[in-house]
């Protein structure tokens, strides 16, 4: 057993907002709608000026562990990893080379089973077949035992796999930076199909789609601003449809879709956000915002982040109820509701607890170097496992 991770010495900061500052309370309200806003990008606009009644400190710490130490002279540091829940362990993967098996009750290191190249997306627990997949930076794909970290089988693509994969009754689907989207037999890791598009010339944003899977149709987006329906068996391009607009430099589409209904819910960066007819791809309805990159539904709306617009939360037929602005936070990650909560990080300011109803900002846990990996919620048990820039594996526990 490698014993790697140790116990974190950083100065982490749970913050319940509104806070005082030693300025005075003018002071403090200037200083929160500055950082909320930016500059001019995050006017806060509420459809609805609903107020609950909170904990004082809806977050709490239960324990912390690090996982990729990281030294002084490493100033900005990123670890994007989301782990898997499988029982009372989490298998996390991060760039420090390893895949680890953590155990959710103490933080106490399981195992740990080195790997090359680092991990930056998100693992899948496939319950079926009893094992994890996740996908590296080098472009290997693996499918591993949770109980003792063997490897089962491994498959070497192209281009760096940073997005949850899907999983259907024979298949494992995974997408890449390379804008490509392969199929694999779960049991075996044999290819069964693989579609891939041209990379277009210019800069392209950093990031990709991930798969996702409705039916006998498999969803996804690419860096040339198109959206594809693939047959899910064959791989055979039953429809594309382009979410660019009128800009001929980035057009990706980075989201994972979002099946509703009988809709297809994707976001280009230039173009916005965008429902399509899922059958055929015709467009049912826009929504403009600018930098759009992580989309995620909710039990009846829609949440859209975007690093320049911040947060909203969008009606299923395209229209706005709240916004946020969280100018300062860098990226975001897609917003998951957890009872009456929003949670989501933000690559340069840390984790953020939300109020769904109205966009309120509660609670924000500031770890120091920001977060760039999506937060791995347990709603039944009320918590919340995140991998923080500084390579720390955080514990934290939701209260209501």
């Amino acid at each position: 057993m490698t014993a790697w991770p140790r116990w974190a010495t950083n100065n982490e900061r749970l913050m319940p907002f509104p806070r005082q500052l030693a300025a005075g309370p003018g002071r403090a309200v200037s200083l929160l709608v500055l950082w909320l806003c930016g500059c001019g990008s995050g006017a806060l606009h509420r459809a609805t000026e609903e107020r609950h009644e909170y904990p004082a400190g809806v977050v709490q710490m239960r324990w912390r562990v690090v996982i990729h130490p990281y030294s002084a002279s490493e100033t900005q540091p990123e670890e994007c990893a989301t782990g898997a829940l499988v029982d009372s362990r989490l298998i996390l993967g991060s760039r420090a080379d390893h895949v680890a098996a953590v155990d959710t009750a103490s933080g106490r290191l399981i195992w740990s089973v080195p790997i090359a190249g680092g991990v930056d997306g998100e693992a899948l627990f496939d319950q079926a077949r009893g094992q994890i997949y996740l996908g590296s930076d080098d472009g290997v794909f693996y499918a591993i035992d949770p109980q003792d970290g063997k490897i089962r089988w491994s498959y070497a693509g192209k281009g760096s796999v940073e997005r949850r994969p899907e999983v259907g009754p024979a298949l494992v689907y995974f997408s890449s930076a390379a804008n490509r989207v392969v199929a694999l037999e779960a049991t075996t890791g044999k290819r069964r199909w693989q579609y891939d598009r041209e990379t277009p010339e210019g800069f392209s944003i950093h990031g990709h789609a991930g798969p996702r899977l409705g039916g006998d149709f498999l969803y996804t987006g690419f860096d040339d601003g198109y959206l594809v329906a693939l047959g899910a068996e064959t791989g055979e391009l039953r429809w594309a449809r382009s979410l660019a607009a009128a800009s001929d430099q980035f057009v990706d589409v980075d989201s994972t879709p979002i099946l509703r209904d009988d809709l297809v819910i994707a976001a280009s960066y230039s173009g916005g956000l965008y429902a399509l007819r899922a059958k055929d791809g015709d467009l049912v309805w826009r929504m403009g915002v600018e930098g759009a990159v992580a989309i995620r539904a909710g039990a009846s709306r829609l949440y859209v982040a975007s690093p320049r617009e911040g947060l909203a939360a969008v009606t299923m037929q395209g229209r706005i109820e709240w916004r946020q602005g969280l100018a300062q936070a860098g990226d975001l990650t897609p917003p998951q509701e957890v009872g009456p909560y929003l949670v989501f990080t933000g690559a340069r300011a840390g984790l953020f607890v939300v109020d769904r109803s109205n966009g309120q900002l509660l609670q924000m846990f500031d770890p120091g170097r920001g977060m760039c990996a999506a937060p791995l919620v347990d709603v039944e048990r009320r918590e919340i496992y995140v991998l923080a820039n500084s390579g720390t594996l955080y514990a934290l526990s939701l209260i209501w």
